[in-house]
């Protein structure tokens, strides 16, 4: 006669959990990976429209609202 195995239920249980943890692990760094796949890809179209748009690349942009040190008015 054959007996059954003790807890053996369990250990299948077990399992299957660790799995769907692992397999959910998985899937958020996936997501997160991802995410940072899609911010570097916006980041490289912003820069081709800028440059599209005569900026530089590795260059700051100038404010123009203040006057530069030698545009000074002259006084009337």
């Amino acid at each position: 006669m054959k007996w059954p195995l003790p807890f053996r239920k369990e250990r299948a249980t077990i399992q299957s959990v660790d799995a769907k943890d692992h397999a959910e692990r998985l899937l958020a760094e996936s997501l997160r990976m991802l995410g940072q796949v899609c911010a570097k890809v916006a980041d490289a179209i912003e820069a081709q429209r800028l440059e599209r748009q005569g900026y530089a690349h590795n260059t700051y942009l100038e404010r123009l609202d203040r006057p530069r040190p030698g545009d000074e008015k002259k006084p009337e």
